[in-house]
């Protein structure tokens, strides 16, 4: 069964390369039934969809970043980041991405890649609030005096909050981490935590993690 499911990511990669139209991605509505799919729970269909996406779109940036969230919940942390590198590619701008990414790098233990992901991908989202509904992490308060916000992004803040998402990956993710010596995997939560309308009662997915829609 491992084998089947690496020949589709590796199937997965190479039609996301090989030389096909562009099409507009707005065009093409599996996009969105894709992700509702995956936010049901329905992870295989909804990886069936992003791969037939592949299929007829080089480089659907939006597929290649759904496909790795779907690895990432796996816990093939390695292989999504993967995804999300080549989404980029197709898409450099979008701040979802790079906030995937940066949660995938944590994971893995690289923590001055993570960060530096991390911080293109809030100065993408246009601050921190944004990047945190994107991410579906619940807002943290933040400073209301104009001197505060004149320095409200500041590294720790960013960093604080990168740990917030990282802390949410699933369990099974967090056997594939690397922790600094010293550090332990056990101070993450054992479970994915749910955020936002969906809340988590086994059969669906969490928002967490940005969907590209």
């Amino acid at each position: 069964m491992r084998r089947i499911e690496m020949v589709c990511v590796v199937l997965a990669l190479l039609v996301s390369a090989a030389p096909r139209p562009a099409v507009a991605e707005a065009s093409d509505p599996r996009g969105e039934y894709g992700v509702t799919l995956a936010m049901t729970g329905e992870e295989a269909r909804a990886e069936s969809i992003f791969v037939t996406m592949l299929s007829h779109t080089h480089g659907d940036a939006r597929a290649l970043n759904n496909l790795g969230n779907l690895r990432l919940l796996r816990g093939e942390t390695g292989v999504a980041l993967a995804f999300y590198d080549r989404a980029l590619r197709g898409d450099s701008l979008d701040p979802g991405i790079h906030l995937n990414r940066a949660t995938a790098l944590m994971v893995l233990g690289d923590t001055q890649r993570s960060e530096q992901a991390f911080a293109v991908g809030v100065k993408l989202a246009g601050g921190v609030e944004r990047a945190q509904a994107l991410l579906g992490l619940p807002p943290e308060k933040q400073p209301t005096d104009r001197a505060a916000q004149k320095t409200a992004i500041d590294p720790e803040q960013l960093r604080a909050m990168l740990k917030r998402a990282a802390a949410m990956v699933p369990k099974d993710s967090l056997g594939v981490m690397q922790p600094a010596s010293g550090s332990s995997a056990g101070k993450h939560p054992s479970a994915w935590r749910s955020a936002g309308a969906r809340a988590s009662d086994g059969s669906e997915t969490p928002q967490l993690l940005y969907w590209k829609r």
